[in-house]
């Protein structure tokens, strides 16, 4: 499916604070269960969101020159 550069979706705020995000942005960004985003406010009162790259997210939480493997 080729991709737009414009994307509108609607999401509903519940009661906890929570919105689900609209499959298509979803299938678009490859998000996974855990992944994280990153919430950011403009100038303009806008909010951008972006997609933290599972790379980094386990380059950050595995600790500097120590092996990952046990009994290492």
């Amino acid at each position: 499916m080729p991709q737009s550069s414009c994307y509108k979706a609607r999401a509903t705020l519940t009661s906890k604070g929570q919105i689900t995000l609209p499959v298509e942005l979803r299938r678009r960004w490859d998000l996974k269960t855990g992944d994280e985003l990153d919430f950011a406010l403009d100038g303009d009162n806008r909010v951008v969101v972006r997609k933290l790259l599972r790379a980094s997210l386990q380059a950050l939480s595995a600790p500097k020159g120590r092996s990952t493997r046990a009994g290492a």
